[in-house]
């Protein structure tokens, strides 16, 4: 099966997941046709495709017929969503998709869990380590400033790449913040997160078991990705602390843990229950979530183990060329 020709659809090529995915398929043991889409035509990760197709925003009437089309179209056998909107449409639209591929979704009767702090912190409460939160009330501020003082964190239930949230050093800042963030927020106490960031990738087997672990601690940049990572030894807790979230959620497929640590003990930041921005950086740890998906959804096989590599990854700005009659 390793000579055959695979052919992957991958959304979302001009974001940091899109390319990232790109990349790792190419450096899989599979030999990968790959068609990318994006809604932007001049999408930076059509430079590494076979074909690139604009496509159609996630929220459209036409999405689901438009992922249909080009599944018949170019046969495709299977689909890794590259963006969060893709992911939640097919899921949403699961049973009205063209099941000729398959499909690199996780739990889909948990994804809306997932998808919402709030309601992952809720599901999680009795089996974890959770930051010390309060759920948006009247009295958010007053209750926040006494449990956890000022400055204190305010985030939004449904984020991602850092965006929704913000640090609360006076009344003048809640009152600016809960006013664009609405009722659909809640307090955190502020933890110190240099150098006491994580974010940990498990593959999920759909039966609460999970292969491959790795853990990064990492550095953001402003953008809200991974800038810099350094693959680190998975200690006997944290790997507890994974278990047990795994046990409950039944990821199936590629998914990320985000973890503070803080009095030695690994506090439960956020699910991703998708691929994430960091899965580049994975496969230059020898983790390969892409080639993973071809195994476990398309060969129905658990993955083989992979060997990782230990050391630091850095990230940096490269430039990518397009004559003037590509785009």
């Amino acid at each position: 099966m390793e000579n055959k020709t695979f052919t992957i659809l991958v959304t979302g090529v001009g974001a940091i997941i899109g390319y990232g995915l790109i990349k790792s398929l190419r450096k899989s043991k599979y030999n990968c046709r790959i068609i990318g889409i994006d809604i932007f035509h001049d999408a930076v990760g059509q430079k590494w495709c076979d074909k690139f197709i604009q496509g159609v925003r996630a929220d459209s009437d036409h999405f689901v017929d438009f992922i249909n089309t080009i599944v018949l179209e170019e046969g495709i056998d299977l689909v890794i969503p590259g963006i969060e909107q893709d992911l939640k449409a097919m899921i949403e639209n699961y049973e009205h998709l063209n099941h000729a591929s398959k499909y690199s979704l996780n739990n889909k009767d948990l994804y809306k869990t997932f998808d919402d702090k709030k309601l992952t912190y809720g599901f999680l409460n009795e089996s974890i380590d959770l930051i010390p939160h309060i759920n948006y009330c009247d009295t958010l501020f007053g209750l926040a400033e006494d449990t956890f003082g000022l400055p204190f964190i305010l985030k939004q239930d449904i984020s991602y790449a850092s965006k929704g949230v913000a640090v609360i050093n006076n009344r003048e800042d809640y009152d600016y913040y809960i006013a664009k963030f609405g009722a659909k927020c809640m307090a955190q106490k502020k933890l110190d997160i240099k150098d006491n960031e994580y974010t940990c990738s498990i593959f999920g087997l759909s039966d609460g078991s999970f292969v491959n672990p790795i853990c990064l601690r990492r550095e953001l940049s402003q953008e809200g990705a991974t800038k810099k990572a350094v693959n680190v030894d998975l200690d006997a807790e944290l790997l507890e602390t994974m278990t047990k979230i795994s046990q409950k959620c039944k990821f199936e497929g590629p998914t990320n843990l985000q973890f503070i640590k803080y009095d030695n003990k690994y506090l439960l930041l956020e699910i991703n229950a998708r691929i994430s921005s960091s899965t580049s950086i994975r496969e230059l740890f020898g983790v390969n979530e892409a080639e993973m998906c071809i195994e476990y959804f398309l060969l129905h096989k658990t993955p083989e183990h992979k060997t990782q590599k230990y050391g630091t990854v850095m990230r940096y700005i490269e430039d990518a060329f397009f004559d003037c009659s590509t785009l």
